[in-house]
C-alpha cells in the first residue's frame, strides 16, 4: 500500500515567551500560520522492522524525526510495519518554517490511513507532542495558538495572506538560542490576546517575536535585512528562532521595492521566495 503527501511550513506570525519552566523549557504564546511552501513524501508500506529513507538531501536515515515518528507510531499503536519513503525536501533546514516537524507529522498522518488505526488529530497530535513541542499544529494546520511549551494547540480561523521569504544561506539552531534566554528578557510581554483577536477578526496585524533580541544578537546581518525592509513596511519579522525572515505583504509593489533593497543579500547567497497561505498542514495527494 502506498500513500502520497505534502507537509507544509508555518510561520510564527506572533511568538512570545512568558517564562522558563522546571522540566527546563520555555512556557509560549505563538500565533501559528502555514504556507504553501512544502516538502512531498510518499509512504510505501514494507515488511516488519524495516524501515527505508531515500530523499533528495543527506538525512541519516535514523536520526531524523520521520523515522522517530514511526517508531512512536508503531509503539502508539501496536501495529508493526516496515516503512519505504521518499521525501523531496522544499522547506530549508534550521530555517524556523518547521520543516522537520511537519515531516514528522506526515509520517504519523500517512500511516494512521495506511494501518486504518484511526486515530483522531487529538491521538496522533499526542504522539507528536513527545517528539517536538511543534508538530502537534500540523495536524490541525491552518492558523493556530500555541501555548504551553508549543503543543497546546487552538485551531482558530484563518486568513489568506502573502508573504515573501528571505532565506539566508545559513541555518539557526533553535536550542542554540533557547539557551541564550535570561531572566532579565522575560519582563515585558505583548498584548497576545488582543493581537490574536485583530488577527481573527480580519485586521492586519504587525508580526511580534520575542527571538529576535537574542538571534539578531547572534547574527547581526538579520537585523540589518530587518532594517532595511522597514523603509517599506513595518510588516516584517523573523519566524521561530530563524532563521527565515518573512513579509506580510499589501501588494506586488511593495514586493518589488523590497526585492531592489535586498539585492546586495541576494549577491551573498540569500534566496527570495513568495507564498501564500495554506489552509492545512498536511495534504493527501490522490
Amino acid at each position: 500500500m502506498k500513500i502520497k503527501l505534502l507537509t507544509f511550513a508555518k510561520l510564527t506570525l506572533i511568538l512570545d515567551v512568558i517564562d522558563k519552566r522546571t522540566d527546563g523549557y520555555h512556557n509560549v504564546k505563538i500565533l501559528l500560520h502555514n504556507i504553501n511552501l512544502s516538502d512531498f513524501m510518499s509512504i510505501n508500506l514494507i515488511p516488519y522492522p524495516y524501515f527505508i529513507l531515500e530523499t533528495n538531501l543527506h538525512i541519516p536515515p535514523k536520526e531524523n524525526l520521520i523515522y522517530k515518528g514511526y517508531k512512536a507510531f508503531i509503539k502508539e499503536t501496536g501495529i508493526k510495519i516496515g516503512c519505504k519513503i521518499f521525501l523531496h525536501k522544499r522547506i530549508p533546514k534550521e530555517a524556523g518554517l518547521g520543516g522537520g516537524s511537519s515531516n514528522a507529522a506526515g509520517i504519523i498522518y500517512g500511516l494512521n490511513i495506511l494501518t486504518k488505526a484511526n486515530l483522531s488529530l487529538e491521538e496522533m497530535a499526542n504522539i507528536g507532542k513527545f517528539l517536538g513541542s511543534d508538530i502537534p499544529f500540523f495536524f490541525y494546520g491552518g492558523s493556530s495558538v500555541a501555548e504551553g511549551r508549543g503543543e497546546i494547540i487552538k485551531k482558530i480561523k484563518h486568513q489568506r495572506l502573502k508573504f515573501l521569504l528571505i532565506f539566508p544561506p545559513f541555518g539557526i539552531s533553535t536550542k542554540e538560542v533557547y539557551s541564550k534566554i535570561s531572566k532579565d528578557l522575560l519582563g515585558n510581554h505583548i498584548d497576545f490576546e488582543q493581537k490574536v483577536s485583530e488577527y481573527t477578526n480580519g485586521i492586519y496585524i504587525k508580526p511580534y517575536n520575542f527571538l529576535e533580541k537574542i538571534t539578531f544578537n547572534m547574527y547581526p546581518e538579520l537585523a540589518m535585512i530587518k532594517k532595511e525592509i522597514e523603509k517599506v513596511t513595518e510588516y516584517v519579522s523573523m519566524t521561530g528562532s530563524g532563521s527565515t525572515i518573512f513579509v506580510m505583504l499589501k501588494d506586488k509593489e511593495e514586493a518589488k521595492k523590497i526585492l531592489e533593497r535586498l539585492n546586495k543579500y541576494i549577491e551573498k547567497g540569500y534566496k527570495i521566495k513568495l507564498v501564500d497561505s495554506a489552509e492545512q498542514g498536511i495534504k493527501i495527494l490522490r
